[in-house]
């Protein structure tokens, strides 16, 4: 009997382990793509964010998700204008956006709406 407990338990673990794991990349890539790509809330989205805007492709295929340690994701770039494009201020004052996507903004309104996207992430993983 004890040998039947001990084996659920440990299946239980296992399963709760593994979800745990697929939680955490799914939210990465959920993460990920809201910054890069968008995630407005007008089309069923999460975060509000509008997505990096788009001249070259340069700033939105430079965005890069990395995983260095278990349970450690981090996105980043190392296009030195993302930071004035991401809070809209240039050198020389306010932006104004001229790509017909993107836009301003992307990565404060992921941080905001980052609890939003792990729920979503956990809806998907567990459904019994």
């Amino acid at each position: 009997m004890t040998d039947n407990w001990e084996s659920q338990i440990k299946r239980f673990q296992d399963k709760i382990q593994k979800r745990i794991v697929t939680i955490h990349a799914n939210t990465a890539m959920k993460l990920r793509d809201s910054v890069v790509f968008g995630n407005r809330t007008e089309a069923g989205g999460l975060t509000g964010s509008p997505g990096q805007p788009v001249d070259t492709g340069n700033l939105r295929n430079s965005w890069q998700l990395t995983h260095p340690a278990a349970l450690l994701a981090r996105l980043s770039t190392n296009v030195e204008y993302a930071p004035a494009i991401e809070d809209g201020v240039g050198p020389y004052g306010p932006m104004t956006l001229q790509s017909e996507v993107g836009g301003f903004h992307s990565v404060k309104l992921t941080r905001a709406g980052f609890q939003k996207l792990v729920d979503a992430a956990v809806r998907e993983e567990v459904r019994d």
